[in-house]
């Protein structure tokens, strides 16, 4: 359908949510039976995880952990995606101190790093990390508590023998755990940045924060009990631990976990999920997936046909035809039909082509203090270009180009660090660093970041993702990165020398920079390519997969 034709449209309603405990408690008192999780086995088969089971083993584990002192402590949980994980997250926040979500990604000595800053007493991990706990246990001060959340008892105490622990206490009458009471303006997680400036930063949240946050996505994007949803993305980013994981469970929806990339189109068959959280790597991935099964399969004809008889039946209100591309969606399971897709910017022609399917990208704007999210597209109001229309938590105004946030969504501020938390407020706004605009309609447009600007002598601002947008639309261009170097307006490009040299292209180089010049004929002088740098490997990222800027050689 035409966005100029949308209009907004009620949100959907949401059940009271007071403490996180509610999230797990309605839902195992009315369907305690109904699977809350289904977790892989192998290739072919899975086993559910009951609400009724899931509540249980919160509580226990809460008991244990209470009952070792633990209580009010820091406490950290580093693995792939799984039951387990999610467990240790949910069991700390709902009644006995802060969680320290750590990414699985960082060297063994940022780890180290990051749990003494924290102040963590205790520490779950998985399997793969049990060595490295090993090795530095010894050096971390004040740790009580070490957890291996699957496998032998080697090192520290298993999971499931805490979970023994804490059913006998049950069993026995404790209650300290099931009466618990959290504040939930109090600190409840602290959250590391990305770092892609170089500095990580502790981001302190509350569960009135993440409440907020979970509840206001579920209002404007439908999830019901009927979907199921795949844990994609690591879960130690507040995006994929509240969208993928919080906001699923205030619906009911079941949460299947992809524990290893390799296992990502293997898992979409298993699990055939309806929905999942994506960053545009994994949209981009799945584009390619598409159009190139197509062209092998000499469909592609026939999928652009489709594409168009999808257009005209949606503008006469009569929906996607389907059946017409089943062979599209076996590969995805057969049933997906919705993702958020967040971190980064979703070409729009991407967004559109799949809505011409019948799966909606949902492309959505988050920071971590702000829990994360800010705005989002909706199924039947959006604006592909954009990032959507603002929650209704929470307030967005611009302000020298700089988009600023006020609302319940917003942190408590940076742990340890009372100027930077200063640095970022301004009268009760919180100053996000991205630059951005709000249209006519209220869709919240990104136009880079505040750090990223290139300043010229001349005064005139060149925003860099605004010409590696335009440089990523070029055949072959795989990443790229604008910067200035000396004064000069640089784009260091990664190209794709295979899918190149695979067309009959030669000189690829010679290709790309005839492609920029190109390019430079379409904008105004000063924000013009001046030179352009290739590279034979990819830019190093972030686990989120953003670019590095600040390891680049200008």
């Amino acid at each position: 359908m035409e966005e100029d034709v949308l209009k907004p449209y009620p949100y959907y309603e949401t059940r009271p949510v007071t403490t996180l405990k509610d999230v797990i408690t309605w839902p195992a008192r009315r369907t305690p039976e109904k699977d809350a999780f289904r977790v892989r086995i192998d290739r072919k088969h899975y086993r559910g995880i009951s609400w009724r089971q899931f509540e249980d083993d919160v509580n226990a584990l809460g008991t244990a952990l209470l009952s070792r002192g633990l209580g009010n402590a820091h406490i950290g949980v580093i693995g792939e995606n799984s039951y387990e994980w999610v467990l240790v997250y949910m069991a700390v926040l709902c009644g006995v101190g802060v969680i320290v979500p750590l990414d699985r990604d960082l060297p063994a000595e940022k780890l180290a790093e990051q749990m003494q800053f924290a102040d963590a007493k205790a520490v779950f991990f998985s399997k793969t990390y049990e060595s490295m706990m090993r090795e530095f246990s010894a050096s971390l001060s004040g740790m009580e508590l070490f957890s291996n959340m699957n496998g032998a008892e080697t090192f520290g105490v298993t999971l499931g023998a805490l979970l023994e622990e804490g059913r006998a206490l049950l069993a026995k009458g404790d209650r300290a755990y099931l009466d618990a009471q959290p504040n939930t303006e109090k600190m409840a997680a602290i959250l590391f940045t990305s770092g892609t400036s170089g500095t990580s930063k502790a981001v302190m949240l509350s569960q009135k924060n993440l409440i907020t946050s979970f509840d206001c996505a579920c209002k404007h994007i439908s999830y019901t009990e009927d979907d199921v949803m795949l844990s994609v993305l690591p879960l130690h980013h507040a995006y994929e631990s509240n969208c993928g994981i919080l906001a699923m469970l205030h619906t009911s929806t079941v949460v299947c976990f992809n524990e290893n990339l390799k296992y990502f189109f293997d898992n979409l068959k298993l699990f055939r999920p309806t929905g999942m959280s994506l960053v545009p790597m994994f949209s981009e991935t799945m584009y390619k997936q598409v159009v190139e099964g197509a062209k092998r399969a000499g469909k592609y004809k026939k999928l652009t046909f489709g594409r168009r008889l999808s257009r005209f039946m949606q503008r006469l209100g009569l929906g996607v035809p389907r059946k017409l591309f089943r062979d599209v969606y076996e590969p995805f399971g057969g049933r997906f039909k919705k993702a958020f897709v967040g971190g980064a910017a979703l070409d729009p022609q991407i967004t559109a082509f799949f809505r011409d399917l019948g799966i909606v990208m949902l492309q959505g704007y988050g920071i971590t203090e702000c829990s994360p999210l800010v705005a989002v597209n909706r199924e039947k109001y959006y604006n592909d270009s954009s990032v959507g229309p603002i929650l209704p938590c929470c307030e967005v105004k611009i302000d020298g180009g700089e988009i600023l946030v006020r609302g319940d969504n917003v942190m408590l501020g940076y742990y340890k660090n009372e100027e930077a938390t200063r640095e970022v407020f301004s009268d009760g706004w919180f100053r996000t660093g991205d630059l951005g605009r709000l249209d006519e309609k209220g869709f919240l447009h990104i136009t880079g970041r505040k750090k990223n600007l290139i300043i010229l002598s001349n005064g005139e601002n060149i925003s860099p993702e605004e010409l590696e947008t335009h440089l990523m639309r070029i055949p072959y261009v795989k990443e790229a990165v604008v910067y200035e170097s000396k004064g000069v307006i640089t784009a260091e490009i990664f190209p794709d020398m295979d899918a190149a040299q695979g067309q009959g292209i030669t000189d690829v180089q010679a290709f790309l920079r005839g492609k920029a010049d190109e390019l430079n004929t379409r904008l105004p002088q000063y924000k013009q390519i001046q030179a352009v740098k290739f590279r034979d490997t990819e830019f190093e990222k972030t686990t989120t997969k953003k670019i590095k800027r600040f390891v680049l050689n200008k």
